[in-house]
């Protein structure tokens, strides 16, 4: 395959994969389908399999490039900044994230096949970059990793009941709720790691 030709078809890739994400956001990922991506870049569904397999690597794709995304925009959000600043703005980019990605953000939360590399890669690398966020609280490698999945616990059930219509029934602002729970994870955090710093004296 000449330079030209591979340029041809990495840019076709890219051209329906940004075109599923807008799909999968309107419509949600599980709604996402073959016919409805040809119907949607106005070529035949046969010629979809001249760039991926079938829907499940549409989806595989997906979750790359969603990785990829919520992690420039997480690194954005922390840049130049430390402890509780930067763990609260990771877990408001996380969820500002998602709700405007609803669909991308979907295919982003199933676990890689420990054989495909690439995805795992995108996984790692955006733990990387929470686990930075976390890095001024000194926690252990074990807690560090109970911290990550907290933000990421938190912040999934909260936008998940958002986007299912949820949380709406009261005069109390949802952001004040999210910036309350958050405030909640921050304070256990410096208990958490005031804690470990007790028990390495």
């Amino acid at each position: 395959m000449t330079q030209s030709k591979a340029e041809s078809v990495s840019a076709a890739q890219a051209k329906l994969i940004n075109e599923a994400a807008i799909l999968a956001n309107r419509a949600g990922l599980e709604n996402l389908s073959m016919s409805g991506l040809a119907q949607a870049l106005n070529v035949r569904t046969p010629t979809l399999y001249s760039h991926v397999s079938g829907l499940s690597d549409v989806k595989r794709l997906l979750a790359i490039h969603g990785l990829a995304q919520l992690n420039i925009a997480a690194t954005r959000a922390t840049i130049g900044r430390s402890g509780p600043d930067a763990v609260r703005a990771l877990m408001n980019s996380y969820r500002q994230f998602a709700e405007k990605n609803s669909g991308l953000y979907a295919a982003t939360v199933p676990t890689p096949p420990p054989s495909d590399r690439e995805w795992r890669t995108a996984q790692e690398i955006l733990m990387a970059t929470v686990l930075a966020a976390l890095q001024e609280y000194g926690l252990g490698a074990d807690e560090s990793i109970h911290a990550l999945r907290g933000i990421r616990s938190l912040v999934h059930g909260f936008v998940s009941l958002e986007n299912a219509g949820a949380l709406k029934k009261s005069a109390v602002d949802r952001d004040a709720s999210f910036n309350w729970m958050v405030e909640g994870f921050l304070a256990m955090l410096s208990a958490r790691a005031a804690r470990s710093s007790e028990v390495r004296r």
